[in-house]
């Protein structure tokens, strides 16, 4: 598919100048997230508000057949924000997020209000429960991208610490990632009826790859802990039900054994 029929549109360039502060290991990463938790407030409390305006905008859709702007403009605002964050986060751009909805960067990410925005979606449960389901092999594959995206982002603080220089593989991969949640979110909230694309960039296939293997390790490793998990949970559970409530067999009272009054009541 070609990328200018990708929804939505998201144009980042490859930065030249990344800070190198932020590439020392383990202060870098935690000075990023000290300084970006007044953000992390902001975007839940708006997340929060997008949800119910959402709920509103469903019965709209049903009901008119149209698109309430108002919820179009704070749910694409909503994503700007987080892909501000991300970037900042990834170290793919120096500029610090901020607090508004808009974007003062060198990028670009752009969204059209629906025109016939599909029904039957908009149908409450019934509709958010179908696009789920339908995400659901979208959304493995978006977090294997965005987990290979990780490492990727790990490894590359050695080039940018030493050279100033981020490698354009790594670089390329964490851009696609965040273009991925991008169209997975822009397909949830129903701005765009047609299934988000799986394109990504396969420059420097190799080390893509290889990335794209260690992500879905990485998932596969967390699933299996988890399922160890639950089974030991479950496993403790079974047994203190059974040392709880198993009857004890010096409790009962022997058979055939007839209680003694001695004649008092």
């Amino acid at each position: 598919m070609a990328k200018a029929l990708i929804y939505p549109k998201f144009a980042l360039t490859h930065i030249k100048d990344p800070n190198r502060f932020w590439a020392i290991p383990l202060l870098g990463g935690l000075t990023k997230i000290i300084i970006l938790i007044p953000v992390f407030i902001e975007f839940w409390f708006l997340a929060m508000y997008v949800f119910v305006i959402s709920i509103i905008n469903s019965f709209i859709v049903l009901f008119t057949g149209s698109y309430w702007r108002h919820c179009f403009n704070v749910t694409t605002g909503l994503m700007k924000l987080a892909a501000k964050t991300g970037l900042f986060f990834s170290g793919l751009t120096n500029k610090y997020p901020g607090f508004d909805l808009q974007i003062h960067d060198n990028w670009q990410l752009e969204f059209t209000l629906p025109q016939k925005p599909n029904r039957y979606f908009a149908i409450p449960l019934l509709g958010g429960l179908s696009r789920i389901i339908l995400l659901l092999p979208y959304a493995v594959y978006s977090q294997v991208i965005a987990r290979g995206s990780g490492v990727g982002m790990v490894i590359s603080s050695v080039p940018v610490l030493f050279s100033g220089k981020y490698p354009e593989s790594t670089y390329e991969m964490g851009r696609d990632a965040i273009r991925l949640s991008l169209r997975q979110g822009v397909y949830f909230a129903g701005i765009s009826d047609t299934y988000p694309s799986w394109y990504i960039s396969m420059n420097h296939k190799a080390i893509k790859i290889i990335l794209i293997i260690v992500g879905a390790l990485m998932i596969l490793g967390q699933s299996s802990a988890r399922h160890e998990r639950f089974n030991h949970q479950n496993y403790n559970n079974n047994g203190d039900y059974g040392r709880n409530y198993m009857p004890s067999r010096h409790l009962q009272p022997p058979n055939n054994t007839t209680p003694q009054t001695n004649g008092v009541f």
